[in-house]
């Protein structure tokens, strides 16, 4: 064993370089899995004290379950027995009970001037991004954390005073003195701050039991009992009862002695733990696992594909020796062993050097944790099974070509530089293409039941997308090496016959470093690739008006058009009214194939003035037809009761033109939170919007961006939730069918030079003229209005988009950068293997120059090859993942078009070209001024 301990090292130490820099790579890549699972362990151990600052002095919470089925919009989940708190107060199992009462949907900003709230509410229609949720509450004693100022006795006070929550806080640069609105319909109310607790640094809302609601809520405006029944306008009622049992006394034993009371009052009891569950699911948890999980299986590749390289240029380059160790006793298990353990001996100071960059990363990078961060075990074992794990199986193929070596072959003298040409074997083309059609097959192939198809496209098809990546990799070396040698010779002046068996020769390294290379690159085309294509449905184009006023809190008569279209801001514009409502898709057509696996059970039906909006020679809307005549389909709205639909929304439930669309109106329109209703019964049309007779579809349409507009817009007018589509139709079968006598909506084209803020500004005053003549001169609340263009609308799509997109391609853009280290490695293995070629070249008179250039076209071409192997593998990876959408997994969009960002696609592989460049810039210099006898002097060893 010494011995064999020695040839390791011996061996080893021949190439430092070689061993620096695959050390160093492998270094990098195991810190990057230390940096993911020790960030996510850091957010996990943070639970516990989230959990307490929800639960604050309490042991328990009480929220109500959810009746079976949805409520009503604007309903919430309530106690059935509301005799509960004070039978909880009466038991000697309890110290004390706090019954509150969360209302959420309220409108709350900041700021002493009514303005300053419109301003801050105007970015988006409803509730503020970070608008806190008012609670009214019973507690005397402050049960949280106090950073500043006091808590009042919430159960005596009628004072407008309240304590807020510090993320709150920070976020509306709010202390105490500073007055809060709170804003109900047309009325705002101003709520002074006295007090500042500590806020959970955690996820806003956590549900409580089988379709139980929020809470407690993540960020409050905590008020007395009375300012709580001012403000909503109704009496209190607890939709939230805190328990703090006395000493000693259990959990269990509490859920056990009141389980049949809870279960009569519908109440679901919650403590910290399950709390600390419902933070472990929440979305960001969950992508930061994946993330560290998807780090796992990157680093074991890039272990795998950095090793396997290294070991076997070194195989390679000792064949001679290899066969002599043979020859003189060694058998083919020691040999084995010999070359397993130089990856075993990689890997080792690369593991410990990986933990630590990866423990100083998460210091480095979450010092405002309040936890300190600590390696896991489950983290220092999952770098070290991808680290040795690795270094084993990338030994498993050079280990068996070394003990292959026949003795005879050390007595063959070696070329030096003639390589045998490696050919590419039939069976290794058909296994990676079987493999690669497994998604594909999964989506096309017809009969077979969803279920199905899924099973296969996520267990079979992602495996068999990377073995298939593997088996075809030496198929895209060989081709690109035909290709690229023509291309790469022609711009970097060296002759053809220099370059046209340079990667097939040493197709191992090659097929290693280009695999090595297109593994982040791959996904990062898949991810961009993806994520520009979904956001093409949500980006609206030129076949719709260019802007939609929202109003909210208000509503126009049609006698008010004249006057509203007579300011200022709209003149000279072609602008009109429209009428919005949201009725829900008949529930006997929701069992309907195409429907039933839908979780969005309401659409957006918008009444337009066809007439003028789609008539004439220059159309405010002129959507691309996809199926339907337009003269006719628009002629059908006007006369009948029909509408055009979505193409997205056709292609998921299986409508045609001439289909029956059953629409159930509801038989009273609710509305958000925020919304007066007007005088009179809305909803309550004539015969057909109650039944619930059938609409004709006239029309299928290409409308992207419907699906942000009408979130963004507050077309959403009754649910506010997820919607299946935009449906449009005539204004008069709203009129006449629903019973709409007024409007909140404008769509049009606005003048020239009139900017949105104008917009805004101008008929804000208008429509808070027409809540003062309705109130009688009141003084009323300026009701919010927003202006929606084109440009907004898609500039707000794309920013966030970017911002999400660019999350998911952080990590594949790391691994592109670690991969140029294999990039490095199989260029200073190039050299080292051909010195004496090159020294010949020399020799007989090719240029220093040249003998560089071709260096670089080498390693041009191994980018190329792992360049052209992920375009491929990256887009098809993308429409597989698009076209599943189809079987369940939509979210209001269905099967986008494959849109490439070629912008950014061009940058990543330039950054991969210029980074592989830069690393074989070095080596090929130093082989250029060698001189040639030092590189004809050179022998294996």
């Amino acid at each position: 064993m010494t011995l064999m301990f020695k040839l390791i090292w011996r061996d080893l130490r021949a190439n430092p370089g070689r061993m620096a820099v695959s050390v160093f790579a492998i270094l990098v890549s195991v810190s990057l899995i230390v940096w993911m699972m020790g960030s996510y362990d850091t957010l996990v151990r943070e639970f516990d004290n989230d959990a307490e600052a929800y639960m604050g002095n309490y042991d328990l919470c009480l929220v109500p379950e959810s009746p079976k089925g949805p409520l009503p919009p604007g309903q919430y989940p309530q106690f059935r027995d509301p005799e509960l708190p004070a039978r909880l107060a009466a038991s000697p199992l309890v110290e004390t009970v706090n019954a509150a009462c969360q209302v959420p949907r309220l409108q709350i900003g900041c700021g002493n001037e009514r303005g300053s709230f419109d301003e801050q509410t105007r970015d988006r229609m409803g509730i503020p991004p970070q608008s806190p949720i008012l609670v009214g509450n019973h507690a005397v004693e402050c049960p949280y954390e106090l950073k500043e100022g006091i808590w009042p006795d919430m159960a005596s006070s009628s004072a407008m005073e309240g304590v807020l929550g510090s993320g709150s806080a920070k976020y509306f640069s709010a202390g105490v003195g500073t007055v809060m609105n709170v804003r109900v319909g047309t009325h705002v109310y101003d709520v002074k701050i006295v007090g500042i607790v500590k806020q959970a640094k955690a996820t806003p809302g956590v549900i409580m039991g089988p379709g139980g609601m929020s809470g407690p809520a993540f960020s409050s405006l905590f008020v007395p009992v009375k300012v709580c029944e001012k403000i909503t306008g109704q009496p209190f009622a607890p939709n939230l009862i805190y328990v703090q049992l006395k000493e000693g006394v259990d959990k269990k034993e509490f859920a056990e002695n009141f389980r049949q009371e809870l279960v009569q009052a519908s109440a679901a009891v919650a403590d910290t733990d399950s709390i600390i569950r419902r933070l472990s699911s929440d979305r960001a948890v969950r992508s930061q696992k994946d993330s560290a999980e998807m780090s796992v299986w990157l680093v074991l590749f890039s272990c795998i594909f950095i090793i396997f390289t290294t070991l076997s240029i070194g195989v390679s380059e000792r064949a001679r020796r290899l066969a002599l160790m043979r020859a003189l006793g060694l058998g083919r298990m020691q040999i084995a062993l010999l070359i397993a353990g130089e990856g075993i001996f990689l890997c080792i100071p690369a593991l410990l050097g990986g933990l630590a960059a990866g423990f100083f990363l998460v210091y480095l990078l979450e010092e405002g944790s309040a936890s300190v961060p600590v390696l896991t075990w489950s983290t220092v074992l999952t770098a070290a099974v991808c680290a040795v794990g690795g270094a084993l199986l990338a030994s498993i193929i050079p280990a068996w070509r070394a003990s292959r070596q026949s003795p005879l072959e050390a007595a063959v003298p070696s070329s030096g530089f003639i390589g045998k040409v490696s050919r590419v074997p039939v069976w290794s083309v058909v296994a990676g293409l079987a493999c690669v059609c497994l998604q594909p097959a999964a989506l096309l192939l017809p009969g077979l039941e969803v279920e199905t198809r899924k099973w296969i496209f996520f267990w079979l098809g992602y495996p068999g997308l990377v073995a298939g990546a593997l088996f075809l990799a030496p198929t895209f070396v060989r081709v690109t090496e035909w290709a690229g040698a023509w291309i790469t010779g022609f711009l970097l002046h060296v002759p053809h016959s220099f370059l046209k068996m340079q990667l097939s020769r040493n197709l191992s390294r090659s097929v290693g470093t280009a695999v090595s290379m297109s593994v982040g690159l791959s996904l990062f085309v898949g991810v961009q690739t993806w994520g520009y294509s979904m956001l093409v449905p949500f980006s609206p184009d030129t076949s719709t008006p260019g802007t939609l006023v929202s109003f909210l809190h208000t509503e126009f008569k049609s006698a008010d058009v004249p006057e509203l279209m007579a300011r200022p801001s709209l003149r000279n514009s072609r602008m009109y009214p429209i009428y919005v409502d949201e009725p829900d898709i008949a529930p006997a057509q929701m069992k309907s194939p195409g429907f039933s696996g839908m979780r969005n059970r309401s659409i957006v039906l918008a009444g337009i003035p066809v007439a003028e909006m789609a008539g004439g020679s220059h159309p405010l809307f002129n959507p691309v037809f996809v199926s339907g005549n337009p003269q006719e389909a628009y002629a059908m709205l006007e006369s009948t009761r029909s509408l055009l639909i979505p193409d997205t929304f056709a292609r998921t439930v299986g409508l045609k033109v001439g289909d029956d669309l059953m629409l159930v109106n509801p038989s009273s329109r609710e509305r958000r939170s925020g919304n007066e209703p007007s005088a009179g019964i809305r909803g309550r049309g004539r015969g057909g919007a109650v039944r619930g007779e059938p609409w004709k579809v006239a029309g299928i349409v290409s409308f992207p961006g419907w699906h942000w507009l009408t979130k963004t817009s507050g077309m959403r007018v009754r649910r506010g939730g997820f919607v299946a589509a935009l449906a449009i139709a005539d204004e008069r079968w709203l009129k006449e069918e629903y019973a709409h006598q007024g409007f909140q909506f404008i769509w049009g084209d606005t003048a020239p030079g009139i900017s949105n803020v104008e917009l805004q500004n101008d008929l804000g005053e208008y429509a808070l003229m027409k809540v003062r003549e309705q109130e009688n001169g009141g003084e009323g609340a300026k009701p919010l209005v927003k202006a929606l263009t084109r440009e907004s609308l898609g500039g707000s799509v794309t920013s966030r988009g970017d911002d999400v997109i660019f999350t998911m391609s952080k990590l594949p853009i790391i691994m592109m950068v670690i991969a140029v280290l294999a990039v490095l490695n199989t260029v200073l293995a190039s050299v080292q293997s051909r010195r004496r070629e090159f020294g010949l070249m020399r020799a007989v008179g090719v240029p220093g120059g040249m003998v560089m250039r071709m260096l670089w076209a080498e390693t041009l071409m191994v980018s190329l090859c792992s360049v052209v192997m992920s375009l491929v593998l990256g887009v098809l990876g993308a429409w597989c993942s698009i076209q599943i959408l189809e079987y369940g997994y939509h979210f209001g969009v269905v099967t986008p078009p494959v849109t490439m960002p070629w912008a950014h696609l061009a940058c990543a592989v330039l950054l991969v070209l210029s980074l592989s460049s830069l690393a074989c810039l070095l080596p090929a210099w130093r082989m250029k001024h060698a001189s040639v006898t030092d590189l004809l002097s050179v022998r294996e060893g």
